[in-house]
């Protein structure tokens, strides 16, 4: 698994897109552990402190369950990419690999965010694109594998959608 994961995540990792490096900054720091609270804290302003409680709750769910699973998999991170990168995201991570704690942050607001915009209307779907968003991100600035933003993106899905079926009708 760790050589498929390597293999895919490795031409990622050797990508050098210059300045769109700024613009992917946003989805690579967006659901950090640092910005999450102004990610919260917008989208309570936005829709209601109802909504911003249980993405809270979830969040902080979410890395209660990705904490500890980083350090019993002690999965070591990518080493520092040789492609040049305006922001150097990669030297601020200091923990292991899996699972991505942004990803899954990522999938727990993505998912937080469609439910409130009515799963019905088709616009509603693009929230679902900071997933990929972040994941690529994540891996384009060497913090981690592939396979690390999918667990991470998994992990927070499945606790956003317990969440949402638990405190719908709260939200509403």
């Amino acid at each position: 698994m760790n050589q498929l994961d390597r293999r895919v995540s490795r031409p990622i990792h050797d990508l050098s897109l210059g300045p769109l490096d700024y613009l992917l900054v946003v989805p690579g720091m967006a659901f950090g552990s640092y910005v999450m609270p102004f990610t919260l804290g917008t989208i309570g302003l936005w829709l209601g402190w109802r909504v911003a409680l249980v993405g809270a709750a979830a969040s902080i769910t979410t890395v209660a369950i990705t904490s500890p699973l980083k350090h019993w998999f002690e999965r070591e991170r990518p080493v520092p990419l040789e492609a040049a990168r305006k922001v150097r995201i990669r030297g601020l991570v200091k923990n292991p690999s899996f699972p991505s704690g942004d990803s899954a942050q990522a999938a727990v607001i993505a998912l937080l965010l469609w439910s409130q915009s009515g799963v019905n209307d088709w616009r509603g779907l693009l929230w679902l694109g900071l997933i990929p968003a972040c994941m690529f991100a994540r891996v384009y600035f060497g913090a981690h594998w592939i396979g690390d933003t999918v667990g991470g993106a998994a992990i927070g899905a499945g606790v956003a959608l317990l969440y949402l079926a638990m405190f719908a009708s709260f939200m509403a």
